[in-house]
């Protein structure tokens, strides 16, 4: 608490203050008013507090005999009171044990009543336990079963339709098989016709490029053959022109003619018979040409037929591509019933 010498005090010290700033009076003035009102008010604060303490010894002392005689009073009535209390905790105790007999002969009774009537109820609660145990029991059995069987009636029906699928897999299987090998039949049966129509038109060709040979070779022999007689005639024209020219001229020479007439009709003889032998030499020139353009004519419708009969030719077929067979499928496995 404050004092209120102190709070006077101090308020006077800011009332010195504040008109000492107000009235502006010097700061020192000021501070030696400031510092008596201090001492001033440390003195009172002083004496107060002696006061202040010896009234709180005293007080202190007067409240500390009044405890000592509470005190006292106190552990009369207590020593009072316990006396009372023990008589009459004796009295209740008595009563009590009378009480607590009675009640531990009735709890008894009860509690032999509680305990048949409980024996009773686990013996009924026994019963009906082993009766829902054993009707539990058999709705499990008759469950079991019945799962069993709806088992083995579902394996029956998935082995029926993996039996089936297994069944479609293997005529498809089957299916497909025929059809490669109808296929790869077929491809070989148009492979070996193929190959024998080809065949047949290369010996076909071969043949009439044989007789397209032996054509052309008959008129190289008919060509040359009558050429050779072109010149057999020729040598025969020779030889007779010869002969003209030496009969001619024996003619002549034996005529008794004498002087130039003589050898320009000598010489006519045999210009005229080297005309008649270029005339025959120019013949068998042409005969020779009209040959050799004939052998030439025959080559060429040769070269045209064989051209003509290599046309005739198909392609060679080549081995087809043969479609493999198809794998066997993987089949489903039965399902067993657990």
């Amino acid at each position: 608490m404050c004092d209120p010498i102190s709070i006077g005090v101090t308020g006077l010290v800011l009332s010195g203050v504040g008109a000492a700033a107000n009235y502006s009076m010097g700061i020192q003035q000021a501070n030696m008013q400031a510092a008596q009102a201090q001492a001033a008010a440390n003195f009172q604060s002083q004496q107060a507090q002696v006061q202040f303490n010896q009234q709180a010894q005293a007080q202190m002392q007067a409240a500390q005999q009044a405890q000592a005689q509470q005190a006292m009073q106190q552990q009369q009535f207590q020593a009072q009171q316990l006396q009372s209390l023990q008589q009459q905790g004796q009295q209740q105790m008595f009563q009590a044990q009378q009480a607590q007999q009675q009640q531990m002969l009735s709890i008894q009774q009860q509690s032999a009543a509680q305990q048949l009537s409980l024996q009773q109820q686990q013996l009924s609660m026994q019963q009906q336990a082993d009766m829902q145990y054993q009707q539990q029991q058999a709705q499990l059995r008759q469950q079991n079963e019945a799962r069993k069987f709806q088992a083995e009636q579902a394996a029956k029906q998935a082995n029926l339709q993996i039996e089936q699928m297994n069944a479609q897999l293997a005529d498809k299987f089957t299916q497909q098989k025929e059809a490669v090998r109808a296929e790869r039949k077929q491809l070989l049966k148009k492979f070996e016709t193929d190959k024998r129509v080809y065949q047949d038109s290369k010996e076909t060709a071969m043949r009439q490029e044989i007789e397209n040979a032996s054509a052309a070779n008959r008129v190289y022999i008919a060509e040359q053959a009558k050429l050779e007689g072109k010149r057999k005639e020729a040598a025969f024209e020779a030889q007779a022109i010869l002969a003209k020219s030496i009969g001619a001229k024996g003619t002549i020479l034996a005529s008794g003619r004498t002087g130039q007439s003589v050898g320009l009709l000598l010489g006519d003889v045999e210009r005229q018979a080297g005309i008649k032998s270029a005339q025959e030499a120019a013949m068998l020139e042409q005969d020779r040409i009209a040959a050799i353009i004939g052998m030439d004519e025959a080559f060429e419708q040769n070269k045209a037929a064989d051209a003509q009969a290599q046309s005739q030719v198909g392609f060679n077929p080549e081995m087809p591509y043969l479609p493999e067979m198809p794998q066997v499928p993987t089949f489903v496995g039965f399902q067993i019933p657990k």
